[in-house]
């Protein structure tokens, strides 16, 4: 009497093939080694920078010092 409904059936494709997903995982596996590489340049970079810090303050310090002695002292 009543006629059974079928199911819908989609023919869906993926957004991206399984090729494609495959380069998008070594396309964010090559940012990760990017960025793991910047985080280690960084890192020599800022012990450089903490012995230069230092230095320039009492390089600083000392043209102060040469500034007031000359203009007060002479």
């Amino acid at each position: 009497m009543f006629n059974k409904r079928k199911n819908k059936t989609f023919n869906y494709n993926s957004r991206f093939s399984k090729d494609e997903i495959k380069n998008v995982k070594t396309e964010s596996d090559t940012k990760s080694e990017i960025t793991s590489e910047w985080k280690r340049t960084r890192k020599t970079g800022a012990g450089k920078r903490k012995v230069g810090l230092p230095l320039l303050i009492l390089l600083l310090g000392i043209i102060i010092a040469v500034m007031y002695y000359l203009e007060y002292k002479l």
